[in-house]
């Protein structure tokens, strides 16, 4: 796993874990791609796919298929955004059980494109984990 200091990513950590503690119904999609980073230049794409909705302990966001450009690689949103959350004493997570439905990492590799699916997305006061099934995409943020 890939760490990497991120202190920027703090403040939109700790918000979306504070929002996650309240059990709200719904979340603008946008804090959720704050989590990865994303800048103004895409947040109005990511806006206009609206609020992730919470029924329980299952979350879900309806929209377009959307690519973000995040660096060296693109993240790909599916249509339909679908997963589990949970909250601990000191964070939270949220998991993405079918890949169909999560968030994928794609690459230009040589010639052809490697994408690989976001399974769990980690949080705690000190760093953000992304694991993408024990892959080289997997990454650690430190604050």
């Amino acid at each position: 796993m890939k760490t990497a200091a991120r202190p920027e990513l703090k403040d939109p950590v700790l918000r979306f874990g504070k929002r996650l503690r309240e059990r709200p119904e719904r979340i603008p999609l946008t804090e959720m791609a704050a989590l990865f980073g994303a800048g103004d230049e895409v947040m109005e794409r990511v806006a206009a796919r609206g609020d992730i909705v919470f029924k329980g302990e299952v979350f879900t966001n309806d929209g377009p298929d959307l690519v973000v450009p995040a660096g060296k690689v693109e993240l790909e949103i599916p249509s339909l955004l679908r997963g589990t959350w949970s909250v601990t004493d000191d964070g939270y997570a949220l998991r993405f059980p079918m890949a169909d439905y999560t968030v994928r990492a794609c690459a230009q590799v040589a010639f052809f494109r490697k994408c690989f699916e976001l399974s769990t997305l980690t949080a705690t006061a000190r760093d953000l984990t992304l694991d993408f099934g024990g892959t080289l995409a997997d990454r650690r943020y430190t604050f």
